[in-house]
């Protein structure tokens, strides 16, 4: 009975470690050690009718030999099929790991080299922004963000952020350093921009991407997310990151595609009572 018990609460323990039925594991091992009782009472029963065992049945149940049945069972039950099975569990574990882990590697190369291409009607036309064109800026800007924030943000936090964050010497500031603004042109005529740098950490800051209305659908986004992209390859940085409004579903379903990331949700306070309520998204790149 009590060699039962400690198979009992051993196989108990070692169900629960690997996430087994642990009721069905424990009556296997009680079935297989009546199997073993009822084996060796067979072989008994067949050398006592051959004559081999001349002591009778009552002398044998009182005899010590009678542990050393139990005490191989025990044996065989408690190390040998117990370490088997742990063993056999433990491998099965780490393939598992190990096929999720190249799964995801595999999904991340596919990714990383299936950047959507894009074929265009039109003629685009990336223009690196400077004093010439500085003045362009601001006027786009509150043109798009009119277009793509106007059921999201209220009109007044939308012109003070196109204020605060648009104004020709906070652009001028990042430029000096080192972050890269951009202003698309679509058939010559300012359709976009962007605003990225490489951070310190060794990845690229994706801090704007803002396209007219008139030209989404079309593989500019795209064209315009493949271009950072290529950047960051360039600069073999090891991700892409960016943020981007909870309520913006159009934007997240673009970034999900292209394989960026849900990283976690923050808000920024920034400034004059108004918040931003954002999710942080992020593209790993494999070198």
């Amino acid at each position: 009975m009590i060699t039962i018990l400690i198979l009992i609460f051993q196989y108990y323990f070692l169900g629960k470690l690997f996430n087994k039925d642990k009721l069905r594991l424990i009556l296997k091992v009680v079935g297989l050690y009546f199997l073993g009782v009822f084996v060796i009472a067979i072989n008994i029963a067949i050398l006592m009718s051959m004559g081999v065992i001349k002591s009778t049945l009552p002398e044998l149940m009182e005899s010590k030999w009678m542990m050393i049945p139990d005490l191989v069972l025990f044996i065989l039950l408690s190390f040998v099929y117990y370490n088997y099975l742990k063993r056999k569990w433990t491998m099965e574990m780490w393939e598992g790991e190990i096929d999720k882990r190249k799964n995801e590697i595999l999904q991340n190369i596919e990714v990383n080299q299936k950047i959507n291409p894009v074929k265009l009607d039109v003629y685009p036309h990336f223009h690196t922004v400077n004093e010439k064109n500085i003045h362009l800026v601001q006027p786009l800007a509150k043109e798009i963000w009119n277009e793509c924030y106007k059921d999201l943000l209220s009109q007044d936090q939308i012109n003070y952020m196109i204020d605060m964050m648009y104004n020709n010497d906070k652009v001028n500031e990042g430029i000096e350093n080192s972050e890269i603004w951009e202003i698309l042109k679509i058939d010559n005529v300012p359709s976009g921009y962007l605003h990225y740098k490489l951070d310190e950490n060794n990845t690229v800051f994706l801090s704007k991407i803002y396209l007219k209305e008139s030209n989404q659908t079309k593989g500019i986004g795209q064209l315009m997310l493949n271009r950072v992209v290529d950047f960051a390859k360039e600069k073999s940085a090891k991700a892409v990151h960016l943020t981007v409004n909870k309520h913006n579903a159009k934007a997240i379903r673009f970034y999900e595609k292209n394989g960026f990331k849900n990283m976690e949700s923050k808000t920024f306070d920034i400034g004059n009572g108004y918040i931003m309520d954002d999710y942080i998204y992020q593209k790993n790149l494999n070198k």
